[in-house]
């Protein structure tokens, strides 16, 4: 019999899963030129407040659902939850004091690693419930990883381009061009053998894992347009953070909502209701638009309209000892985050999930 291989159904899969990987790289063939050439080096303001605060700094704060909002995990965890957003801020400060372009490198790679993570970790989702080969599954396993990470190796050997993951000069770039080419086979090779497993696979099992191969060939997708095939801020931070962004949001909703019980908290009642999504949204929006305000104002200065009316009201930290305590700071939620997603998707939630 076939097993159920959708995390929750077709309809709402390729609507939270699939389709944000894969229709941003489509769209940007299709906007006004002249807007995406606006934005080849810096987005627009409004582009900023739609993808990266509303979407890219909202998600990270979801994981308050599955960790602090959550009285069953943080009784068990609550030494781990406490600690580790200090050890976060220490280390920080220790790194940022030494160099601060070692310190947002090493963020810059510790983010890299977290998004191909997320796809390898979906990708496992979708293939729970089969019994592959060893040698098959192996092939699986690096074709997740090789869709993600040539197109990050490519950009290494091209060098610095008009897109950062965090900032100008986070990467730290080989500059070696003729490796390009070697790359590209590469990562057709793996394609081409996976998809022949995949077929084995249907051979064998008779059925296709189709939410798997979308998801595999939608990352492909996403991470090759979005880095290889174009060289535009907005177009890689629009590709990027929804495909990464989007999903997590829903994925978090959805396996929340999968375990609500009557000894559930009332704010995990409300916010996993009927309507209650909103301010499920809500809640991780205030704490991004909080976060970037604090950035904005007393460090970048760059965003005036979502923060510019504070400008008058407080001033820039000019104080490089003070700058390199709150910096640290300010970027702990985020990586946070990414230890603690680390934690909270493990074998327990992928069997609550698959139920």
């Amino acid at each position: 019999m076939k097993p159920k291989i959708w995390i929750k159904s077709a309809a709402f899969d390729l609507s939270w899963f699939i389709a944000p990987m894969a229709i941003p790289p489509l769209i940007v063939f299709f906007l006004p030129e002249h807007f995406t050439h606006q934005q080849k080096t810096e987005i627009f303001p409004w582009s900023w407040i739609l993808i990266v605060l509303s979407i890219d700094v909202a998600h990270v704060y979801t994981t308050v659902y599955k960790t602090y909002f959550k009285p069953s995990a943080y009784k068990v965890h609550k030494l781990k939850l406490l600690a580790v957003p200090f050890l976060v801020w220490v280390v920080g400060v220790f790194v940022y004091s030494v160099s601060n372009k070692l310190f947002w490198s090493l963020l810059a790679y510790f983010a890299v690693f977290h998004f191909i993570r997320q796809q390898y970790g979906f990708f496992r989702l979708y293939s729970k419930k089969e019994t592959v080969h060893k040698w098959r599954k192996r092939v699986l396993s690096i074709t997740i990883y090789a869709v993600t990470i040539i197109p990050i190796l490519i950009w290494h050997v091209r060098g610095q381009q008009n897109f950062n993951w965090m900032t100008a000069g986070d990467f730290w770039y080989i500059n070696l061009p003729k490796a390009e080419p070697f790359l590209n086979g590469l990562m057709l090779i793996i394609l081409a053998l996976y998809l022949l497993v995949e077929w084995k696979e249907k051979q064998d099992s008779g059925y296709l894992n189709t939410p798997r191969i979308l998801l595999t060939l939608a990352t492909c997708f996403s991470y090759y347009v979005s880095i290889v095939l174009t060289n535009n801020d907005f177009i890689f931070s629009l590709v990027n953070v929804v495909g990464h962004g989007i999903p997590y949001l829903a994925l978090v909703h959805y396996s929340e909502k999968k375990e609500l019980n009557e000894d559930s908290p009332t704010l995990l009642k409300i916010v996993l209701s009927k309507w209650g999504w909103i301010l499920f949204y809500v809640i991780v929006f205030a704490f991004a638009y909080f976060e970037e305000t604090l950035w904005d104002v007393f460090i970048w200065r760059e965003n005036t309209i979502p923060f510019g009316w504070l400008y008058s009201t407080f001033k820039q930290l000019n104080d490089d000892q003070i700058i390199s305590l709150f910096i640290p700071l300010l970027i702990m939620p985020q990586v946070v985050h990414y230890i603690l997603d680390g934690y909270i998707w493990r074998k327990k939630d992928y069997q609550i999930l698959q139920q």
